[in-house]
Protein backbone atom coordinates (compact mmCIF):
# COMPACT_ATOMS: atom_id res chain seq x y z
CA UNK A 1 0.00 0.00 0.00
CA UNK A 2 1.45 3.36 -0.99
CA UNK A 3 2.15 5.85 1.80
CA UNK A 4 1.19 8.69 -0.55
CA UNK A 5 -2.40 7.57 -0.33
CA UNK A 6 -2.46 8.80 3.25
CA UNK A 7 -0.52 12.03 2.79
CA UNK A 8 -2.04 15.43 2.11
CA UNK A 9 -0.83 18.93 1.43
CA UNK A 10 -0.17 21.17 4.44
CA UNK A 11 -3.42 22.62 5.80
CA UNK A 12 -2.91 25.87 7.69
CA UNK A 13 -6.31 25.45 9.33
CA UNK A 14 -4.73 22.57 11.26
CA UNK A 15 -1.06 23.48 11.55
CA UNK A 16 0.72 22.80 14.86
CA UNK A 17 -2.20 23.87 17.01
CA UNK A 18 -4.22 20.69 17.55
CA UNK A 19 -3.92 20.39 21.33
CA UNK A 20 -2.77 23.83 22.42
CA UNK A 21 -4.83 26.35 20.48
CA UNK A 22 -8.54 25.74 21.09
CA UNK A 23 -9.56 29.05 19.50
CA UNK A 24 -7.33 28.72 16.45
CA UNK A 25 -5.54 31.98 17.22
CA UNK A 26 -2.09 30.96 15.99
CA UNK A 27 -2.87 31.46 12.32
CA UNK A 28 -4.06 34.99 13.18
CA UNK A 29 -1.28 36.30 15.41
CA UNK A 30 1.45 34.55 13.42
CA UNK A 31 0.12 36.12 10.22
CA UNK A 32 0.50 39.60 11.66
CA UNK A 33 3.86 38.68 13.19
CA UNK A 34 5.20 37.47 9.85
CA UNK A 35 3.93 40.64 8.19
CA UNK A 36 6.76 42.20 10.21
CA UNK A 37 9.45 39.53 9.99
CA UNK A 38 8.73 38.25 6.45
CA UNK A 39 9.50 34.66 7.56
CA UNK A 40 13.11 35.53 8.40
CA UNK A 41 12.42 34.69 12.05
CA UNK A 42 10.06 31.99 13.29
CA UNK A 43 9.59 29.55 16.13
CA UNK A 44 11.87 27.03 14.36
CA UNK A 45 14.37 29.33 12.62
CA UNK A 46 16.01 31.81 14.95
CA UNK A 47 19.58 30.66 15.59
CA UNK A 48 22.42 32.44 13.79
CA UNK A 49 24.71 29.39 13.84
CA UNK A 50 22.11 27.26 12.06
CA UNK A 51 21.32 30.07 9.63
CA UNK A 52 24.98 30.27 8.67
CA UNK A 53 25.53 26.50 8.59
CA UNK A 54 22.60 26.08 6.22
CA UNK A 55 23.80 28.89 3.95
CA UNK A 56 27.34 27.47 3.91
CA UNK A 57 26.08 23.98 3.03
CA UNK A 58 24.01 25.34 0.17
CA UNK A 59 26.92 27.48 -1.06
CA UNK A 60 29.07 24.36 -1.18
CA UNK A 61 26.39 22.32 -2.96
CA UNK A 62 25.82 25.13 -5.45
CA UNK A 63 29.53 25.17 -6.29
CA UNK A 64 29.48 21.41 -6.94
CA UNK A 65 26.30 21.54 -9.01
CA UNK A 66 27.57 24.36 -11.21
CA UNK A 67 31.05 22.88 -11.76
CA UNK A 68 30.86 20.82 -14.96
CA UNK A 69 34.22 19.22 -14.19
CA UNK A 70 32.66 17.38 -11.25
CA UNK A 71 30.74 14.32 -12.39
CA UNK A 72 28.76 11.77 -10.41
CA UNK A 73 30.21 8.29 -10.06
CA UNK A 74 28.58 5.37 -11.85
CA UNK A 75 26.58 4.33 -8.78
CA UNK A 76 25.14 7.78 -8.12
CA UNK A 77 24.29 8.19 -11.81
CA UNK A 78 21.97 5.20 -11.47
CA UNK A 79 20.17 6.86 -8.55
CA UNK A 80 20.07 10.53 -9.47
CA UNK A 81 19.08 12.36 -12.62
CA UNK A 82 22.19 14.52 -12.50
CA UNK A 83 23.39 17.05 -9.94
CA UNK A 84 20.28 19.23 -10.31
CA UNK A 85 18.09 16.40 -9.01
CA UNK A 86 16.41 17.55 -5.78
CA UNK A 87 17.08 14.15 -4.21
CA UNK A 88 20.79 14.62 -4.87
CA UNK A 89 20.75 17.98 -3.10
CA UNK A 90 18.91 16.37 -0.18
CA UNK A 91 21.62 13.71 -0.01
CA UNK A 92 24.29 16.42 0.11
CA UNK A 93 22.47 18.31 2.87
CA UNK A 94 21.91 15.19 4.98
CA UNK A 95 25.54 14.13 4.65
CA UNK A 96 26.86 17.58 5.56
CA UNK A 97 24.54 17.89 8.56
CA UNK A 98 25.49 14.41 9.79
CA UNK A 99 29.18 15.16 9.41
CA UNK A 100 28.77 18.35 11.43
CA UNK A 101 26.82 16.79 14.29
CA UNK A 102 29.31 13.92 14.64
CA UNK A 103 32.18 16.43 14.53
CA UNK A 104 30.60 18.31 17.44
CA UNK A 105 30.32 15.09 19.46
CA UNK A 106 33.92 14.16 18.66
CA UNK A 107 35.17 17.55 19.92
CA UNK A 108 32.65 18.11 22.69
CA UNK A 109 35.34 18.98 25.23
CA UNK A 110 36.77 21.75 23.05
CA UNK A 111 36.73 25.13 24.78
CA UNK A 112 34.07 27.44 23.34
CA UNK A 113 32.13 24.68 21.60
CA UNK A 114 28.43 24.57 22.50
CA UNK A 115 26.50 21.43 21.64
CA UNK A 116 23.21 22.93 22.84
CA UNK A 117 21.17 23.95 19.84
CA UNK A 118 22.83 21.49 17.44
CA UNK A 119 19.89 19.81 15.72
CA UNK A 120 19.86 16.02 15.94
CA UNK A 121 22.64 15.75 18.50
CA UNK A 122 20.72 13.54 20.94
CA UNK A 123 19.99 10.96 18.26
CA UNK A 124 23.52 11.27 16.88
CA UNK A 125 25.01 10.72 20.32
CA UNK A 126 23.27 7.35 20.58
CA UNK A 127 24.67 6.36 17.19
CA UNK A 128 28.10 7.57 18.27
CA UNK A 129 28.18 5.40 21.37
CA UNK A 130 26.60 2.40 19.65
CA UNK A 131 29.43 2.50 17.12
CA UNK A 132 32.09 3.17 19.81
CA UNK A 133 32.89 6.54 18.31
CA UNK A 134 33.09 5.47 14.69
CA UNK A 135 29.68 5.88 13.05
CA UNK A 136 29.22 5.25 9.36
CA UNK A 137 28.07 8.15 7.19
CA UNK A 138 26.07 7.32 4.07
CA UNK A 139 25.67 9.65 1.13
CA UNK A 140 22.01 9.20 0.24
CA UNK A 141 18.62 10.87 0.45
CA UNK A 142 16.91 7.78 1.91
CA UNK A 143 15.67 7.76 5.53
CA UNK A 144 18.26 5.17 6.57
CA UNK A 145 21.02 7.70 5.87
CA UNK A 146 19.48 10.32 8.15
CA UNK A 147 20.57 10.81 11.75
CA UNK A 148 17.38 12.71 12.53
CA UNK A 149 13.97 11.33 11.57
CA UNK A 150 12.51 13.30 8.65
CA UNK A 151 15.79 15.19 8.55
CA UNK A 152 15.09 17.11 5.36
CA UNK A 153 12.11 18.66 7.17
CA UNK A 154 13.26 18.79 10.79
CA UNK A 155 17.01 19.19 10.37
CA UNK A 156 18.94 22.38 9.68
CA UNK A 157 18.07 22.46 5.99
CA UNK A 158 14.36 21.91 6.64
CA UNK A 159 13.91 24.35 9.50
CA UNK A 160 15.99 27.07 7.86
CA UNK A 161 14.74 26.58 4.32
CA UNK A 162 11.92 29.12 4.36
CA UNK A 163 14.05 32.10 5.48
CA UNK A 164 16.55 31.54 2.65
CA UNK A 165 13.71 31.06 0.16
CA UNK A 166 12.11 34.30 1.32
CA UNK A 167 15.42 36.14 0.99
CA UNK A 168 15.75 34.83 -2.56
CA UNK A 169 18.75 32.46 -2.38
CA UNK A 170 16.78 29.63 -3.99
CA UNK A 171 13.24 28.39 -4.50
CA UNK A 172 11.42 25.49 -2.85
CA UNK A 173 13.16 23.05 -5.20
CA UNK A 174 16.63 24.40 -4.33
CA UNK A 175 17.15 26.00 -7.71
CA UNK A 176 20.07 28.36 -7.15
CA UNK A 177 19.99 30.30 -10.42
CA UNK A 178 17.07 32.63 -9.66
CA UNK A 179 17.35 36.24 -10.88
CA UNK A 180 17.12 37.40 -7.27
CA UNK A 181 19.95 35.12 -6.21
CA UNK A 182 22.92 36.45 -8.18
CA UNK A 183 23.83 39.29 -5.83
CA UNK A 184 23.00 37.22 -2.75
CA UNK A 185 25.36 34.40 -3.74
CA UNK A 186 28.02 36.95 -4.62
CA UNK A 187 27.74 38.38 -1.09
CA UNK A 188 27.81 34.88 0.40
CA UNK A 189 30.95 34.13 -1.60
CA UNK A 190 32.57 37.29 -0.22
CA UNK A 191 31.59 36.33 3.34
CA UNK A 192 33.14 32.88 3.03
CA UNK A 193 36.32 34.20 1.39
CA UNK A 194 36.97 36.88 4.05
CA UNK A 195 36.06 34.70 7.05
CA UNK A 196 39.13 32.51 7.74
CA UNK A 197 37.24 29.70 9.48
CA UNK A 198 34.71 29.43 6.65
CA UNK A 199 37.24 29.66 3.81
CA UNK A 200 39.43 26.98 5.44
CA UNK A 201 36.43 24.71 5.89
CA UNK A 202 35.32 25.24 2.30
CA UNK A 203 38.77 24.35 0.98
CA UNK A 204 38.77 21.11 3.00
CA UNK A 205 35.17 20.07 2.54
CA UNK A 206 34.80 20.61 -1.20
CA UNK A 207 37.49 18.08 -2.27
CA UNK A 208 36.17 15.64 0.35
CA UNK A 209 32.70 15.77 -1.21
CA UNK A 210 34.17 15.65 -4.70
CA UNK A 211 35.91 12.36 -3.88
CA UNK A 212 32.74 10.99 -2.32
CA UNK A 213 30.69 11.81 -5.42
CA UNK A 214 33.17 10.00 -7.67
CA UNK A 215 32.60 6.75 -5.74
CA UNK A 216 31.23 3.90 -7.83
CA UNK A 217 28.65 2.86 -5.22
CA UNK A 218 25.03 3.99 -5.35
CA UNK A 219 25.20 4.89 -1.64
CA UNK A 220 28.81 5.82 -0.85
CA UNK A 221 29.74 5.19 2.79
CA UNK A 222 32.61 6.32 4.97
CA UNK A 223 33.41 5.71 8.62
CA UNK A 224 33.91 8.83 10.68
CA UNK A 225 37.40 7.79 11.78
CA UNK A 226 38.43 7.46 8.11
CA UNK A 227 37.72 11.14 7.50
CA UNK A 228 40.87 13.31 7.81
CA UNK A 229 40.96 14.78 11.32
CA UNK A 230 41.43 18.29 9.93
CA UNK A 231 37.90 18.27 8.50
CA UNK A 232 35.90 17.74 11.74
CA UNK A 233 38.26 20.18 13.44
CA UNK A 234 37.54 22.79 10.78
CA UNK A 235 33.79 22.22 11.13
CA UNK A 236 33.73 22.93 14.85
CA UNK A 237 36.09 25.87 14.41
CA UNK A 238 33.73 27.37 11.83
CA UNK A 239 30.52 26.72 13.81
CA UNK A 240 31.42 26.46 17.52
CA UNK A 241 28.54 28.51 18.94
CA UNK A 242 25.91 31.05 17.99
CA UNK A 243 27.90 33.81 19.66
CA UNK A 244 31.10 33.00 17.77
CA UNK A 245 29.32 32.68 14.43
CA UNK A 246 27.31 35.84 15.04
CA UNK A 247 30.43 37.85 15.82
CA UNK A 248 31.87 36.84 12.43
CA UNK A 249 28.75 37.23 10.30
CA UNK A 250 26.71 40.04 11.88
CA UNK A 251 27.13 42.56 9.07
CA UNK A 252 26.31 40.02 6.38
CA UNK A 253 23.09 38.84 7.99
CA UNK A 254 21.81 42.30 8.81
CA UNK A 255 22.29 43.47 5.24
CA UNK A 256 20.82 40.25 3.82
CA UNK A 257 17.77 39.90 6.05
CA UNK A 258 16.87 43.62 6.33
CA UNK A 259 15.99 42.92 9.97
CA UNK A 260 17.61 46.19 11.01
CA UNK A 261 15.31 48.23 8.76
CA UNK A 262 11.62 49.08 8.65
CA UNK A 263 9.25 47.50 11.17
CA UNK A 264 11.66 44.74 12.30
CA UNK A 265 14.38 47.39 12.46
CA UNK A 266 12.36 49.39 14.98
CA UNK A 267 12.01 46.26 17.12
CA UNK A 268 15.71 45.54 16.55
CA UNK A 269 16.64 48.95 17.95
CA UNK A 270 14.49 48.46 21.03
CA UNK A 271 15.75 44.94 21.70
CA UNK A 272 19.35 46.09 21.24
CA UNK A 273 18.85 48.84 23.82
CA UNK A 274 20.04 48.14 27.38
CA UNK A 275 17.11 50.20 28.66
CA UNK A 276 14.26 48.39 26.90
CA UNK A 277 15.72 45.16 25.53
CA UNK A 278 14.38 42.93 28.31
CA UNK A 279 10.92 44.51 28.45
CA UNK A 280 7.58 42.80 27.98
CA UNK A 281 6.45 42.30 24.40
CA UNK A 282 3.76 45.00 24.65
CA UNK A 283 6.37 47.47 25.90
CA UNK A 284 8.77 46.53 23.10
CA UNK A 285 6.12 47.36 20.52
CA UNK A 286 5.23 50.57 22.35
CA UNK A 287 8.84 51.74 22.30
CA UNK A 288 9.24 50.71 18.66
CA UNK A 289 6.31 52.94 17.72
CA UNK A 290 8.19 55.98 19.05
CA UNK A 291 10.81 55.70 16.32
CA UNK A 292 10.51 57.53 12.99
CA UNK A 293 9.23 55.01 10.46
CA UNK A 294 7.70 54.99 6.99
CA UNK A 295 3.91 54.67 7.11
CA UNK A 296 3.92 51.10 5.81
CA UNK A 297 6.38 49.95 8.48
CA UNK A 298 4.52 51.80 11.21
CA UNK A 299 1.24 50.24 10.11
CA UNK A 300 2.65 46.73 10.65
CA UNK A 301 3.42 47.57 14.28
CA UNK A 302 0.05 49.28 14.73
CA UNK A 303 -1.75 46.17 13.48
CA UNK A 304 -0.25 44.04 16.23
CA UNK A 305 -1.06 46.61 18.90
CA UNK A 306 -4.67 46.73 17.73
CA UNK A 307 -5.03 42.97 17.35
CA UNK A 308 -3.53 41.57 20.53
CA UNK A 309 -5.92 43.12 23.11
CA UNK A 310 -8.85 41.33 21.44
CA UNK A 311 -7.03 38.01 21.16
CA UNK A 312 -5.85 38.23 24.78
CA UNK A 313 -9.31 39.02 26.15
CA UNK A 314 -10.95 36.23 24.17
CA UNK A 315 -8.24 33.85 25.39
CA UNK A 316 -9.00 34.93 28.96
CA UNK A 317 -12.75 34.48 28.60
CA UNK A 318 -12.29 30.99 27.20
CA UNK A 319 -9.80 30.23 30.00
CA UNK A 320 -12.42 31.21 32.59
CA UNK A 321 -14.90 28.83 30.96
CA UNK A 322 -12.42 26.04 31.75
CA UNK A 323 -12.02 26.91 35.45
CA UNK A 324 -14.25 24.07 36.74
CA UNK A 325 -15.47 20.73 35.46
CA UNK A 326 -18.97 22.14 35.66
CA UNK A 327 -20.02 25.70 36.44
CA UNK A 328 -22.98 28.00 35.89
CA UNK A 329 -22.66 30.44 33.02
CA UNK A 330 -23.26 33.26 35.49
CA UNK A 331 -20.15 32.17 37.44
CA UNK A 332 -18.00 32.74 34.37
CA UNK A 333 -19.53 36.20 34.07
CA UNK A 334 -18.72 36.87 37.77
CA UNK A 335 -15.12 35.75 37.27
CA UNK A 336 -14.92 38.01 34.20
CA UNK A 337 -16.19 41.00 36.21
CA UNK A 338 -13.82 40.23 39.10
CA UNK A 339 -10.93 40.66 36.67
CA UNK A 340 -12.12 44.15 35.74
CA UNK A 341 -13.93 43.18 32.55
CA UNK A 342 -17.52 43.81 31.48
CA UNK A 343 -19.89 43.32 28.55
CA UNK A 344 -18.18 46.15 26.65
CA UNK A 345 -14.61 44.88 26.96
CA UNK A 346 -14.57 42.71 23.85
CA UNK A 347 -16.55 45.21 21.79
CA UNK A 348 -14.09 47.99 22.62
CA UNK A 349 -11.15 45.83 21.52
CA UNK A 350 -12.93 44.83 18.33
CA UNK A 351 -13.90 48.39 17.41
CA UNK A 352 -10.28 49.43 16.90
CA UNK A 353 -9.71 46.52 14.51
CA UNK A 354 -12.90 47.17 12.55
CA UNK A 355 -11.89 50.81 12.14
CA UNK A 356 -8.63 49.88 10.37
CA UNK A 357 -9.54 48.49 6.96
CA UNK A 358 -5.89 47.71 6.15
CA UNK A 359 -5.99 44.80 8.61
CA UNK A 360 -8.33 42.82 6.36
CA UNK A 361 -5.65 42.27 3.69
CA UNK A 362 -2.93 40.79 5.90
CA UNK A 363 -4.17 37.28 6.62
CA UNK A 364 -4.72 34.17 4.56
CA UNK A 365 -8.27 33.05 3.85
CA UNK A 366 -8.28 30.84 6.94
CA UNK A 367 -6.83 33.54 9.18
CA UNK A 368 -9.22 36.21 7.95
CA UNK A 369 -12.23 33.94 8.41
CA UNK A 370 -11.19 33.22 11.98
CA UNK A 371 -10.58 36.87 12.78
CA UNK A 372 -13.99 37.76 11.39
CA UNK A 373 -15.51 35.03 13.53
CA UNK A 374 -13.90 36.50 16.63
CA UNK A 375 -15.07 40.00 15.72
CA UNK A 376 -18.57 38.57 15.48
CA UNK A 377 -18.19 37.10 18.97
CA UNK A 378 -17.12 40.48 20.33
CA UNK A 379 -20.05 42.18 18.61
CA UNK A 380 -22.72 40.26 20.54
CA UNK A 381 -24.88 42.48 22.72
CA UNK A 382 -24.29 41.00 26.18
CA UNK A 383 -21.92 38.72 28.05
CA UNK A 384 -24.15 35.65 27.80
CA UNK A 385 -24.47 36.07 24.03
CA UNK A 386 -20.71 36.58 23.75
CA UNK A 387 -20.07 33.33 25.62
CA UNK A 388 -22.58 31.50 23.44
CA UNK A 389 -20.93 32.83 20.30
CA UNK A 390 -17.47 31.92 21.58
CA UNK A 391 -18.63 28.38 22.36
CA UNK A 392 -20.02 28.04 18.83
CA UNK A 393 -16.83 29.44 17.33
CA UNK A 394 -14.70 27.01 19.40
CA UNK A 395 -16.91 24.06 18.42
CA UNK A 396 -16.51 25.00 14.75
CA UNK A 397 -12.70 25.16 15.07
CA UNK A 398 -12.56 21.77 16.78
CA UNK A 399 -14.98 20.18 14.32
CA UNK A 400 -12.73 21.23 11.43
CA UNK A 401 -9.89 19.36 13.15
CA UNK A 402 -12.00 16.27 13.68
CA UNK A 403 -11.89 16.79 17.45
CA UNK A 404 -14.44 17.27 20.21
CA UNK A 405 -14.89 20.69 21.84
CA UNK A 406 -13.22 21.31 25.17
CA UNK A 407 -16.30 22.93 26.70
CA UNK A 408 -20.02 22.76 25.92
CA UNK A 409 -23.29 23.83 27.48
CA UNK A 410 -24.74 21.06 29.63
CA UNK A 411 -28.00 23.03 29.53
CA UNK A 412 -29.04 26.65 29.13
CA UNK A 413 -27.43 27.67 32.41
CA UNK A 414 -24.52 25.28 32.94
CA UNK A 415 -21.12 24.72 31.27
CA UNK A 416 -19.38 21.35 31.21
CA UNK A 417 -15.72 20.91 30.26
CA UNK A 418 -14.16 17.81 28.76
CA UNK A 419 -10.51 18.56 29.53
CA UNK A 420 -8.49 19.20 32.67
CA UNK A 421 -9.72 22.35 34.49
CA UNK A 422 -7.50 25.43 34.24
CA UNK A 423 -6.49 27.47 37.27
CA UNK A 424 -8.26 30.81 37.56
CA UNK A 425 -5.81 33.67 36.92
CA UNK A 426 -5.52 36.73 39.13
CA UNK A 427 -5.83 40.32 37.96
CA UNK A 428 -2.07 40.69 38.42
CA UNK A 429 -1.53 37.73 36.09
CA UNK A 430 -4.02 38.95 33.49
CA UNK A 431 -4.24 42.75 33.72
CA UNK A 432 -6.62 44.57 31.42
CA UNK A 433 -4.74 45.27 28.21
CA UNK A 434 -2.14 42.57 28.89
CA UNK A 435 -0.72 40.49 26.05
CA UNK A 436 -0.70 36.70 25.72
CA UNK A 437 0.99 36.19 22.35
CA UNK A 438 4.63 36.98 21.71
CA UNK A 439 4.77 37.77 17.96
CA UNK A 440 8.21 36.15 17.61
CA UNK A 441 9.90 38.63 19.95
CA UNK A 442 11.56 35.88 22.10
CA UNK A 443 12.85 34.25 18.92
CA UNK A 444 14.10 37.59 17.61
CA UNK A 445 15.86 38.15 20.94
CA UNK A 446 17.60 34.79 20.58
CA UNK A 447 18.63 35.58 17.02
CA UNK A 448 20.02 38.97 18.03
CA UNK A 449 21.90 37.54 21.02
CA UNK A 450 23.84 35.29 18.68
CA UNK A 451 24.16 38.01 16.06
CA UNK A 452 25.74 40.33 18.60
CA UNK A 453 28.10 37.66 19.86
CA UNK A 454 26.39 37.18 23.22
CA UNK A 455 26.96 33.74 24.75
CA UNK A 456 23.84 31.78 25.64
Amino acid sequence: MLLNAFLTEYDESLGNELNIDPLGLQVIWSGFGQQIFQNRISSISNDIRNFTLNLFNHFLIKSLVEDDSIALGSGLKRVYDGKHDLRFKHACLVYLENLYVYSVIAHENTAGLESTGVLGISKARRGWFDSTGNPSLTFSHVPEAQVLARQTLLGVSGRYKTPLVEMGFFDRHYRYNLPTATVLWKDADALIRITPTLSRLYNLLRPHLQDLLANSRSQPKINFQDIPATLPEALVEAFPSSAAVGARTCGFWLSTTDLDRGAPGALYNVLSSPKHGDGAVANVFEEAMKQPLPKDAQRKLVHVRLLEPLLSELDLLFHLMLAEKSQPVKTVWQRWKALGRNASTLAACAAAIKADSSMTTVLSTTGQARLQGLLNVAGQGDADAQMDALLSYHAFIMENRGQSPWVTRADSKQLKIHVRPRSEPTLAERPLGGWVHQYYIPQFRHFLAGLHGVAA
